[in-house]
């Protein structure tokens, strides 16, 4: 198995420090090292269940000599002290096997020698207890003395169990940190340790002792994230009583919520800032996210008196904390957690157990009553098959969808149109579905989301409680409606439903028609990007070349060189025959789909349209293309790009079918990345060219299509651009469709936040140039261009911010000038459409890759059912909070 990269059975005395510091350590390998170490307490020793009780297999004093030896290594590396990598380095000292209390320790493992010297039935816990000790054993003691123990050692049993007792028992923080005062002879930490120890005695209540904690465990970790000139045994003293205060900070918060008397909304948001800053301490939120929920939370805190919506949207935001710490321990460990789930399904339980552990959750329970209470003031109810909830659920995109509630199927199965998914998060292959129900959050801008809210379908975000919930109903035909201002309902189907889909369903639907008076299929001649115009869009090209084409006209520096062959390539390709003496393929389509239409039972339908389609994608990747396109291409490739070799290519598609007033057709069609060759160019056209014909794509668009036999692919070749970060940008807040706001969603590397990525996404103030931050970036990966095509998959760095405010000042520039120069449609009023612009960033310079409508659904936008899910908010939400009052729910608690 290990072999094969599953690193398991690792004793931690076997291990070498060096392998996981300097330019190129091996963290993978190290994160399968500690999350064994997780499966070791959560499943009775996991794969050393046995050899526990095995002689000498184990040295419990050479695991714990390790472990210090590999944390002060990391910890003598700069790498491992910078914010990036201060939760992992703490996860290291949570589950590694430090050394705890030598003098007793020695003493019980001495005893428990002698016992075994008396008592050979003893020996396997001899063994145990010296290999692999744990807060059971005194238990295990007493149970042996019980049932097997000899008489004349009965007073050594218990001895041995009560040393255990004292060894296991919990200790207050205060005598924790005295004891790690007591083993430092650096006179600048003991005063840090005794000021701590002070300040914990003076706290009067389980309120201040958070807020002391959690103030002086920020104090640590700012410490250790800078240059001191601590020991690196000093160091893990700090980490120690970091997690020290932790489980202080824990205990307490679940004593504030036992008893919380009538305190107000003031002094519970007190209570949030504290846990809050206790979090932050733990490492599962960064510097940057902590300072956006503390100033979110000091302006809740200094107001007397709010609307009801401030109160509610205050709280929304502060609540994302949960999701960024989730995010977090994800970009550590997800990877690790994915690949090790063949071994054992508990490793799932990884992350939500570390949250869950943590101070988040004394913070949640407490953010639970507020929003509750907001949201009663508000008129914001969510409800969830009759029952209403307060928080656990975020809608992503309105909607109103019915259909089956199913699991995410295994092997990567076929989705089902009527399906309402529960799915880990929203990924880019998805299908068209009825509604998307996602236990994690990757970027709300990628290709799939803007799809789906094209489309109107439902998505929302829940977490771990409320999915077991939801978990319980699959299989049931269900409902789910989301609205504008986000309240979601799910509840079984009934038949109350049937006039409401009878009248909202059929009238609204997305349509999608090719203008076959404007298409020109008869143009065959190659294009330079740069003479492709906006005019061009439908007639010889594809709306995707055409609006680059008008952005390289105004925006030559930020727009790369290509080369367009356009839709009359295509027409003149499928003229050929499909087979020897055969009819022509156009023709053939066409006889196709008008025999499709004929046939009525849905599942042969379904059956034969996919036959058709994967012969058709047969033939044209087979195919070869003309010779004069050929001899044109290569021609036209050496004049505007260099030598073969010398440059790569996206290739890419363009149809005549995307990016139309009422269809958005984000991302449905093939994209070649980077491709390096003339021979790999033409063999990555022929895949392109057969792309809208996908089953994916074709399920996406062809059910809208009137004539759905005209579809022509242009492509698009655009040199290669090595983006050091890249993403999307829409010129209105995607959730209000407010303008004075920007959305913008980006992740390091090539194709950044398209793909689902869980990307750094930022509202940002037209005017004064404020950002808002809605998540972090949190994929752990990046792909990068690799020089002999293609694209290669590297770690990201984990950066706390992305773009810088230069960055952000070019994006605000360029949105500004597109909506007063660049010719967008218009709506009703004359004002410039919604833009969607994928972007990229090197070295400070900006780089264009697409433009185009961001479109909504407008079924969704009319549906009344939709809008009367929203009718008591705005009234509701003038209404004034008194803050110094207690919460309406507060007995929840």
């Amino acid at each position: 198995m290990r072999a094969n990269g599953y690193l398991i059975a690792n004793l931690v005395a076997g291990l070498n420090p060096e392998d996981y510091i300097g330019l190129a350590p091996k963290l993978d390998e190290f994160k399968q090292v500690l999350l064994e170490r997780y499966l070791i307490r959560a499943d009775d020793g996991w794969v050393f269940r046995r050899a526990r009780y095995y002689r000498g297999a184990i040295q419990v004093e050479d695991e714990q000599v390790a472990a210090n030896k590999i944390v002060t290594t990391l910890l003598d590396d700069p790498a491992w002290t910078s914010p990036e990598r201060y939760l992992l380095l703490r996860e290291t000292v949570r589950l590694l096997p430090l050394a705890v209390e030598p003098q007793l320790g020695a003493k019980i493992r001495q005893a428990a020698t002698e016992i075994s010297e008396e008592d050979e039935g003893f020996y396997g816990l001899r063994i145990k207890i010296h290999s692999m000790p744990d807060a059971a054993d005194p238990q295990r003691v007493r149970t042996y003395a019980l049932k097997s123990g000899l008489g004349n050692l009965q007073g050594a049993y218990e001895s041995l169990a009560a040393d255990m007792d004292a060894l296991y028992a919990p200790h207050t923080a205060i005598s924790q940190l005295n004891q790690l005062a007591e083993e430092s002879w650096n006179r600048r930490f003991k005063q840090e340790m005794l000021d701590t120890v002070e300040a914990l005695g003076s706290a009067r209540g389980a309120a201040e002792t958070i807020a002391v904690a959690a103030s002086r465990s920020q104090r640590f970790r700012s410490m250790l994230q800078k240059q001191n000139r601590y020991t690196v045994h000093n160091r893990l003293r700090f980490l120690r009583a970091s997690l020290v205060l932790e489980q202080e900070i824990y205990a307490r918060g679940n004593q504030l919520l036992e008893t919380p008397g009538r305190a107000s909304r003031s002094d519970r948001l007190s209570w949030l800032r504290h846990l809050a800053a206790a979090v932050h301490a733990t490492g599962l939120i960064s510097d940057r996210q902590w300072r956006a929920v503390r100033d979110q939370l000091d302006r809740l805190i200094a107001n007397d008196s709010l609307t009801a919506a401030e109160y509610y949207r205050g709280l929304r935001y502060v609540a994302r904390m949960t999701q960024w710490s989730q995010r977090a321990m994800e970009y550590h460990f997800a990877t690790t957690v994915e690949r090790w789930g063949d071994l054992s399904e508990l490793v799932q339980n990884y992350v939500p157990d570390r949250v869950r552990s943590s101070p988040l959750l004394p913070f949640t329970r407490v953010l639970d009553t507020l929003i509750a209470d907001a949201g009663q003031l508000s008129g914001i109810r969510h409800t969830v098959f009759g029952r209403e909830v307060a928080t656990g659920v975020r809608g992503l995109n309105p909607g109103l969808q019915r259909g089956v509630l199913l699991l995410d199927p295994e092997q990567g199965g076929d989705l089902r149109s009527d399906g309402i998914y529960i799915l880990q998060s929203t990924r880019q292959e998805l299908t068209p579905v009825a509604g998307i129900i996602t236990r994690g959050e990757g970027s709300s801008m990628s290709h799939v989301q803007l799809l789906a809210r094209n489309m109107g379908i439902p998505n929302l975000v829940v977490d771990e409680r409320l999915y077991r919930r939801i978990k319980g109903h699959v299989g049931e035909r269900i409902v789910v409606a989301i609205s504008h201002q986000g309240v979601v309902s799910i509840e079984q189907d009934s038949p109350k439903w049937e006039a409401v889909f009878g009248t909202e369903s059929p009238s609204e639907m997305v349509s999608i028609n090719a203008d076959m008076d404007k298409l020109d299929l008869n143009d065959t001649a190659l294009k330079s990007l740069g003479s492709i115009r906006s005019r061009d869009s439908g007639r010889t090209v594809g709306p995707k070349a055409a609006n680059l084409g008008e952005l390289h006209h105004f925006y030559p520096q930020m727009v790369n060189p290509g080369i367009v062959i356009p839709f009359g390539f295509f027409k003149q390709h499928l003229e050929q025959p499909l087979f020897d003496g055969g009819p022509s393929v156009l023709t053939w389509i066409k006889s196709e789909y008008d025999r499709l239409a004929l046939v009525t039972d849905g599942d042969q339908k379904s059956r034969e349209t996919q036959l058709f389609l994967d012969r058709l994608r047969k033939w044209i990747v087979n195919s070869s293309p003309d010779n004069s396109l050929k001899n044109s291409l290569r021609n036209m490739l050496n004049e505007t790009f260099g030598d073969d070799g010398s440059y790569g290519v996206f290739v890419r598609s363009d149809t005549n079918v995307e990016d139309l007033p009422g269809f958005s057709g984000a991302g449905l069609n093939l994209t070649v990345a980077n491709v390096v060759g003339f021979d790999a160019i033409l063999k990555a056209i022929l895949h392109v060219w057969a792309s809208p014909f996908s089953d994916r794509s074709h399920a996406w668009r062809q059910s809208y299509m009137e004539e759905p036999e005209h579809v022509y692919p242009a492509v698009l070749l655009m040199k290669s651009f090595p983006s050091e970060k890249s993403g999307v940008l829409v010129s209105a807040a995607i959730e209000s469709g407010d303008r004075s706001l920007l959305s913008v969603a980006v992740n390091e590397g090539i194709g950044g936040a398209v793909e689902g990525q869980a990307a750094e996404e930022i509202r940002v103030e037209r005017i004064s140039g404020g950002v808002e931050l809605i998540a972090q970036a949190s994929s752990p990966v990046q792909k990068v261009l690799n020089p002999e095509g293609g694209l290669q998959v590297m770690p990201a760095s984990g950066k706390q911010s992305l773009l810088s405010s230069a960055e952000i000042e070019q994006l605000l520039s360029l949105i500004a000038d597109v909506e007063r120069r660049f010719p967008l449609p218009r709506n009703a009023q004359g004002v410039p459409v919604v833009a969607d612009i994928e972007f990229g960033f090197r070295q400070g310079k900006l780089a264009l890759f697409q433009i185009r409508p961001f479109v909504e659904s407008s079924r969704a936008r009319s549906s009344q059912t939709l809008i009367d899910m929203d009718r008591d908010i705005s009234r509701r939400g003038a209404r004034l909070v008194q803050m110094n009052r207690p919460p309406l729910v507060s007995e929840l608690l």
